[in-house]
């Protein structure tokens, strides 16, 4: 199953009803707006689609959310904010430890 996940994290701010993410590496900005922010915030590459959903949804109104939040995701992966992995217990099974010894 694939996950989503940003492609990197980045620094944010709010300013009024919009949430600016500043890229670190180029200084890049992107404005999103507060639901679309909440969206990103959830795509740590653990968290599925359908997990998501059950955060957003109430009172029977999934199917609904679901499309939005798909819609939503669509926008950020165009954008280059997040990207489709695995999830990310099955990205290493090499311990911590063992990694940072390279």
């Amino acid at each position: 199953m694939k996950y989503p996940k940003k492609t990197k994290e980045m620094k944010w701010s709010k300013l009024g009803n919009v949430y600016i993410l500043v890229d670190p590496d180029t200084n890049k900005t992107f404005d999103i707006d507060p639901i679309t922010f909440l969206v990103w915030i959830q795509c740590d590459g653990r968290t599925s689609v359908e997990q998501i959903t059950d955060i957003f949804s109430v009172n029977g109104n999934r199917d609904i959310v679901k499309a939005a939040i798909m819609g939503i995701i669509d926008k950020l992966v165009k954008t280059g904010l997040i990207e489709w992995g695995e999830h990310a217990s099955k990205v290493s099974e090499e311990p911590i430890s063992k990694a940072l010894e390279s």
